[in-house]
Order: structure tokens, then C-alpha cells, then sequence
């Protein structure tokens, strides 16, 4: 099978495979078999929160070798010992959506400005040049909002000492320990931002060696970029959203699980803004049944991506 390296990936990096929701588990069991055949199987299930101990049929799919890592557990523990830190959390919380409103109220007007550019510029040599502004623009905007977001959890980080917190060192080495026993890791769905936050707290960057098999918001929450997405929620419109920094456990692919739920697919205008904005990262469907094997930071050319044109292809990327 032809592959093409993905842009930015490490040469020693994690081997994580991606597959699409898991409506039926079927899926999650084949490539668990055969990616982690013996030994535990360490597994993050907090990003359903108050449910992460309700592993019955995620450990019958890890063939009932479950390692529950607890992490919703872990950090609700941290936040009881030190409340400190728990007080420091909620002004983080608070700053963020902060943030988060403000890019948002920009995010309409930098997207409307591409759009109309595009329906009432008939000249095509002004719209071609007011079009590459109106993008640049918005990327802009997109790397504002990553960037203040980084600096702002990096502020908090170094004001309460994060790493040097006893409540904190204790888990992630009991975390670390864990991982250290297994012979590989999944990460399930559920709420990306907790699943995202509970990640970078108990560092699983810094101890994650083995393969790693994940979905949904799991696979969100380890590539480089969060983008938010849903084209039809149930109150007005939602635009795609930049919406932080991820794991990034592999690098140049934004997953967009849900895909064909939450993205409206048979508008290749909306579709093509989108992989514009996010290139040079390539935007990846995962559809029910996907499966993406990233050996090395590498992505299978099969894989069901949106190439500038607005257009779902899979081969030669566009």
C-alpha cells in the first residue's frame, strides 16, 4: 500500500492507530488483537466523566486485560486535596471562556468576510486577492486563538507550580507506573475538553511509548490541533472551531469523527474553506468502520480526506 508521510511527524514517533466511532465494537476488538496481543491494556476512559468506571464492554474488547487509568477519578482526587489548585483551575476555566467568547464573535465575522468576498466580487483577479486575504485573515485569527489559549494554561501552570503540586506528582507517578506495566494504550471518547485536560495533567505525553488505539474525542484530543465541529447542532449555526492544542501524538491530521453526522458534506464550498484553513494539516474523515494506522507518523493514502476543492478523495493528497 502506498503511504505518504505526514508533514512535521517525528521519526520515532508513537505508532497510534485511529478508528472511526465505535457503534459496534467490532473494530476496537480486530485492532486490539492485533496491535496488542498479550499483556494489560492500559485504557482512558474519562472523557465520559461521571461514567469512566463503566468499562464493562471496553474491557470485554480489550479481551478483559482492562487497566482503567482513572483519570476523571485522579483529578476530582487532586482537586479535593488541593484546593488550591482547584481554586486556580476555575480562574483558568474562567479565562478560557473568556477567550473562547471573544474568538468566537470574531470567528463569525473573519468567516463571513471569506464567504461574501466569494458571492458579491466579480472581478476575478480582485476576488482571488481579496479571497487570499480574507483566509489569511482567518488563519490568523485561528493561531490568536491557539496561541492565548497556550500562554494562558502556561501562565497557570507556572503560578501554582503544577509539576511540584504533591496531589498531582503522586498521580502521575502512580499513572506513569501503570502505563510502564502495559503493553499498549486506548483512548476512548466522550467530552473532548475534559478528556483533553485530564491528558495534559497527569503528562501521558511524556510516558505514552507502546501503541496506542483510539477514537472519537480520544482521537481529537491526541493530535496537534482540538478543532470543534457541527454543522448541525441543535441551535443555530456552528462554525468549526481551533479550539486548542492537542496531545499531539501525531502530527499533520485533523480527525473529524461524526464526520458525515456533523459536517455538511454535500457543500463543497463550506467543505473547501474548511481544508483550506487547515492546511498544510490535512482535515480526515473517520467515518463508522475507519481504521488509520499511523506507523511511525505516516498516514495510510486510503485514508477519506477533504482536498481543497471541498471534495471527499482519498489517494494523492490535494
Amino acid at each position: 500500500m502506498e503511504r505518504r508521510a505526514v508533514p512535521g511527524a517525528a521519526g520515532d514517533a508513537v505508532r497510534v492507530t485511529l478508528l472511526g466511532p465505535q457503534r459496534t465494537v467490532a473494530g476496537a476488538r480486530a485492532a486490539v488483537a492485533e496491535l496488542i496481543p498479550d499483556g494489560p491494556v492500559a485504557a482512558v476512559n474519562a472523557g465520559w466523566r461521571e461514567r469512566e468506571s463503566d468499562t464493562g464492554e471496553l474491557d470485554d474488547v480489550l479481551g478483559g486485560r482492562l487497566q482503567n487509568l482513572e483519570l476523571h477519578r485522579r483529578w476530582l482526587e487532586v482537586l479535593e486535596a488541593d484546593p488550591v489548585l482547584a481554586a486556580a483551575e476555575q480562574r483558568l476555566a474562567e479565562r478560557l471562556d473568556a477567550l473562547r467568547t471573544a474568538y468566537r464573535v470574531r470567528l463569525r465575522a473573519a468567516l463571513e468576510a471569506v464567504r461574501a468576498v466569494h458571492r458579491q466580487v466579480r472581478d476575478p483577479e480582485v476576488a482571488v486577492d481579496a479571497g487570499a486575504d480574507a483566509l489569511a485573515a482567518l488563519r490568523a485569527l485561528d493561531t490568536w486563538h491557539l496561541a492565548r489559549g497556550r500562554r494562558l494554561r502556561a501562565e497557570h501552570r507556572e503560578e501554582v507550580g503544577l509539576d511540584a503540586r504533591p496531589a498531582v506528582a503522586e498521580h502521575r507517578a502512580a499513572v506513569a507506573g501503570l502505563l510502564g506495566g502495559s503493553a499498549g494504550l486506548v483512548v476512548a471518547g466522550g467530552h473532548v475538553g475534559v478528556l483533553l485536560h485530564v491528558l495534559e495533567l497527569f503528562a501521558l505525553r511524556a510516558v505514552v511509548a507502546g501503541p496506542v488505539i483510539t477514537w472519537s474525542a480520544g482521537a481529537m484530543a491526541l493530535a496537534e490541533r482540538v478543532v470543534l465541529f457541527h454543522d448541525h447542532p441543535p441551535r443555530g449555526e456552528r462554525p468549526p472551531e481551533v479550539h486548542a492544542d492537542g496531545l499531539g501524538l501525531y502530527a499533520g491530521v485533523v480527525p473529524f469523527p461524526h464526520a458525515r453526522r456533523r459536517l455538511r458534506l454535500d457543500e463543497p464550498e463550506r467543505m473547501a474553506l474548511l481544508a483550506r484553513r487547515l492546511a498544510p494539516s490535512r482535515a480526515v474523515l473517520l467515518p463508522d468502520g475507519a481504521r488509520l494506522d499511523l506507523e511511525h507518523g505516516v498516514l495510510p493514502r486510503s485514508a477519506r480526506r477533504l482536498d481543497p476543492s471541498g471534495a471527499v478523495t482519498a489517494g494523492a493528497a490535494g
